[in-house]
């Protein structure tokens, strides 16, 4: 899109974008957890043609979390816990990126050029933040406040630079806390039962990584939190599904119950 373009756009049509961006999900419920889902969606506004993309690549890992807006939806519904849940590709604002980092709006699929990301003027960037970026910081505020502990839920692909990763759900932490222990001991006994390997800062190591959303609204706000990682292809099949999203929720609500044995927030 053209600066002139979007300068077009008028304060009904920013706030009618803005209000698709993010999805609240039992907000009142009673939960010490609160859901995090910023790249559970593959959604570019209609205003900017899916960033000059053929449609398909918006299926890829690069545009969407796959198989997270789905399991996100399962464990707001069986913990009781509430969740924020962004509809935008993160090709068109990546919320879990500081504004100041190459992929806040990546220029690039592996090498396949993003058309619309690369030469973001300043009017496009202001555009894209107040639609994408300020609806769900809002919304991540007020559903943490009260709450005992964050989880953002991400998936990933299972060969990256044509390594295989060697574990199916990985816990990311910066800074160990009852919760993350408790996390890593439960969560690990029960992936063992399940034939599950569970990963502790793989196949990511959030010390040595960049993550917005959990140092801005976790760690900086003093809450136990953490990023959680699950292998896409699980999420694709059924079987392997089911077999994920009752693993988790019995490991989180072992150490919800161990940790916080009555509700943080009043129905």
């Amino acid at each position: 899109m053209s600066a002139a373009s979007l300068a077009g756009l008028d304060d009904g049509a920013i706030a009618a974008l803005a209000a698709a961006s993010v999805e609240r999900l039992r907000i009142e419920a009673a939960s010490p957890y609160l859901l995090i889902a910023e790249h559970a969606g593959n959604l570019v506004p209609a205003p900017w043609h899916d960033l000059g993309l053929a449609a398909p690549y918006l299926g890829t890992h690069f545009a969407v979390d796959i198989g997270i807006d789905a399991l996100t939806r399962r464990l707001s519904q069986t913990l009781r816990a509430p969740a924020v849940v962004a509809h935008y590709s993160r090709l068109f604002l990546d919320y879990n990126r500081p504004a100041g980092e190459w992929d806040f709006m990546r220029p690039d699929l592996g090498g396949i050029p993003v058309p619309g990301n690369l030469a973001p003027d300043a009017v496009d960037v202001r555009l894209r933040k107040m639609i994408a970026w300020a609806p769900v910081e809002q919304a991540v505020i007020e559903a943490a406040a009260g709450r005992q502990a964050l989880i953002s839920v991400h998936s990933f692909t299972p060969v990256m630079g044509g390594v295989r990763r060697n574990v199916d759900i990985g816990v990311l932490w910066r800074e160990k806390s009852p919760f993350v222990t408790s996390v890593l001991k439960t969560l690990g006994a029960r992936g063992a039962e399940a034939g599950l390997r569970i990963g502790d800062n793989e196949p990511y190591d959030w010390r040595q990584a960049v993550g917005y959303t959990l140092n801005r609204h976790g760690l900086e706000q003093g809450r136990p939190c953490l990023y959680l990682e699950v292998r896409n292809d699980l999420l694709s099949d059924p079987e392997t599904f089911e077999l994920v999203s009752r693993t988790l929720e019995d490991a989180f609500a072992t150490v919800a119950m161990s940790l916080w044995p009555k509700p943080a927030i009043a129905v």
